[in-house]
């Protein structure tokens, strides 16, 4: 009898303890993407996530997932600058998704451009020169487009 119940409270130990696993989980990296300035970050950590550069926080949200959707390199490779569009959270009917745009330079300057598609779907991407075009589509199903230039992040502005 004594060795049923010992291994009863064994079992029930170590079921306590991988129920308690994910509650002590440590944050949980979604993406990496390696940028001209360096690794770029998505971290999970409970409801918060975070936008690291090179191991810097550069934009963060709580109580909505930060989720990267898409990485583009844009201008001449001397010159030119990443970015990665990043949607933020799921949205609702009165804006159904949004979308935040971090540029990252060569010198390691970066940008976020939270809501760039001001609450419109995103229909498209393209990649003209040196700007970066977003194609969205209004509530209303008009056409919309979102030319970027990266001047924000070159005139200095930092995040």
């Amino acid at each position: 009898m004594p060795s049923k119940r010992i291994a009863a409270l064994a079992l029930a130990a170590t079921f306590a303890c991988l129920a308690a696993t994910p509650a002590l989980a440590a944050p949980e990296r979604v993406a990496i993407y390696m940028t001209v300035g360096g690794p770029l970050e998505v971290v999970r950590d409970g409801a918060a996530s975070t936008v690291l550069l090179g191991g810097r926080v550069i934009h963060q949200a709580t109580g909505a997932a930060l989720t990267a959707q898409s990485y583009m390199s844009v201008g001449d490779p001397a010159d030119g600058y990443d970015a990665v569009l990043i949607r933020h959270g799921v949205g609702d009917a009165a804006c159904p998704i949004t979308y935040d745009l971090v540029t990252v330079g060569p010198d390691k300057t970066s940008v976020v451009v939270p809501g760039i598609n001001k609450c419109s779907r995103l229909v498209n991407i393209n990649v003209e020169g040196d700007k970066l075009m977003l194609v969205t589509e209004k509530q209303n199903g008009r056409t919309e487009i979102i030319e970027y230039n990266d001047k924000q992040r070159r005139s200095g502005a930092k995040q």
